[in-house]
C-alpha cells in the first residue's frame, strides 16, 4: 500500500521525515509552512507538488492518508487534533504539546477518530535501545528499582533568542527539548511504571546572548530575542511500586568534560544496565561467583528511517505504535510536574 503523507512545517525534523518516507516509497503529497522559501526549498529538495501558507488547507485535501507534524511546539496540540478530526494519521514530533492538558485533548481526538497517533520518539528505535530492552524483558536484571538518565551539554543552548528559548513558543528549554528524549527512553526500559511524585528544580542562569559564551549553535541565533526557560533541569521521580528515576539535562552547564554526556542506567537485584551516549549497551551483573561486565553489539541502524517504518506499517496493519498517545501524555505529565516543583520549591504528588 502507497500512502499519501503530508507534512505540517518545513523546517529541518520535518525534512529528515520526507527523506525517509520517501525512501519508504511514500507520496509525498504535500507541505505547509508560513515560511514561504522555506516551503519552496522543500517543494524542490523531494519533488512535493504541493505548498499551502496554511496547514488547515493541506488537512482538507482528502487525497493525503497520513501527516507528520513538525512545528513549534505551541502548535502540535491544535494541529494534531484537527489532523486526528480529518480523518488523518498522525505522526506527531516531540514533546507531546505545551502542557498536559493540551496533551489530554490530543490523546481524546486521538481515540474518538480510531486513526494511528505515533509519538516522535525517535530513541526507542536505536537498536541499542532494542538489545537493552530486549536483556530487561528476558529477566536478567530482575526487578528494576532505580535509574538515571542524563544529558549535559556545556553548552548548547538552540537557536538562542528564538522560539526554542522563548517559553510562549516552546512550553520550556533544555527539559522539553532534550529531557523529554531521556525521561521518554528511561521509561520505555522501565516499562513505564505509574508516576506518584516528583521532586525537581530547573534553573535559567544564561537569559541574554551578550552574556553567553559559545563555540558552536544549532540553529542560528537571534540578538536581542528573548530567552525565559530553562537551561538545567534536574529531578527525582518516585513510582507507585517504589522504584525511582533520577534526571540530569543542560543546555548550558559549567561542566568539564563527561564520557558520556548522555545516557541511561538502571539498577535491578539481578544486574544492572547501561546505555552510554545511547549507543553503546552494557550489562553489569555476576556469573559463577564473579561481577561480570559484558558489552553487547548490535548491528547499527537508522533510528529515523525505523520510526517512519514503524508509523507506515502501524497504519497498513492498523495496530497500535511502540510510541503511544498515552505514554506521550505520561511523559507530558511528568515534565509539568517537574517545572511546578520548581516553581513551587516542593515535590508534587500525582496520585
Amino acid at each position: 500500500m502507497t500512502l499519501s503523507i503530508g507534512f505540517i512545517g518545513a523546517g529541518n525534523i520535518n525534512r529528515m521525515h520526507m527523506k525517509n518516507a520517501q525512501a519508504l516509497g511514500c507520496t509525498l503529497a504535500a507541505a505547509a509552512d508560513p515560511v514561504a522559501a522555506s516551503l519552496e526549498e522543500c517543494k524542490k529538495q523531494f519533488g512535493i507538488a504541493r505548498g499551502f501558507e496554511k496547514w488547515q488547507d493541506l488537512l482538507a485535501d482528502k487525497s493525503i492518508d497520513a501527516v507528520v507534524v513538525g512545528t513549534p511546539n505551541k502548535f502540535h496540540a491544535e494541529q494534531a487534533v484537527a489532523a486526528l478530526h480529518a480523518g488523518k494519521h498522525v505522526l506527531l514530533e516531540k514533546p507531546m504539546a505545551m502542557n498536559e492538558r493540551e496533551a489530554d485533548q490530543i490523546v481524546e481526538a486521538a481515540r474518538r477518530s480510531g486513526r494511528i497517533l505515533q509519538m516522535g520518539m525517535v530513541n526507542r528505535f536505536r537498536n541499542s535501545v532494542k538489545a537493552v530492552k530486549a536483556v530487561i524483558d528476558a529477566g536478567r536484571c530482575g526487578t528494576l528499582y532505580a535509574g538515571q538518565t542524563f544529558w549535559y551539554r556545556r553548552r548548547g543552548i538552540p537557536g538562542f533568542g528564538g522560539w526554542f528559548t522563548t517559553k510562549a513558543m516552546s512550553g520550556g528549554g533544555g527539559l522539553i527539548d532534550i529531557g523529554v528524549h531521556m525521561l521518554d527512553v528511561a521509561l520505555y526500559l522501565m516499562g513505564f511504571p505509574k508516576p506518584v511524585a516528583v521532586a525537581g528544580m530547573t534553573y535559567n542562569i544564561w537569559d541574554k546572548l551578550d552574556g553567553y559564551t559559545y563555540t558552536s549553535m544549532w540553529g542560528k541565533p537571534t540578538p536581542g530575542g528573548r530567552k525565559d526557560v530553562d537551561d538545567y533541569a534536574l529531578a527525582l521521580i518516585r513510582f507507585d511500586q517504589g522504584q525511582t528515576l533520577q534526571l540530569n539535562v543542560s543546555w548550558a552547564l559549567n561542566i568539564g568534560p563527561m564520557q558520556p554526556g548522555m545516557g541511561v542506567r538502571l539498577m535491578g537485584d539481578k544486574a544492572g544496565v547501561a546505555l552510554d551516549g545511547l549507543d553503546t549497551p552494557s550489562i553489569h551483573g555476576e556469573e559463577a561467583g564473579h561481577l561480570v561486565d559484558s558489552t553487547l553489539h548490535y548491528a547499527k541502524n537508522d533510528a529515523g528511517h525505523d520510526e517512519m517504518q514503524h508509523f507506515l506499517e502501524c497504519i497498513e496493519h492498523n495496530r497500535e505504535p511502540i510510541a503511544t498517545a498515552e505514554q506521550g501524555r505520561t511523559v507530558q505529565r511528568l515534565l509539568d510536574a517537574i517545572y511546578r516543583s520548581g516553581e513551587e520549591r516542593r515535590e508534587i504528588r500525582l496520585d
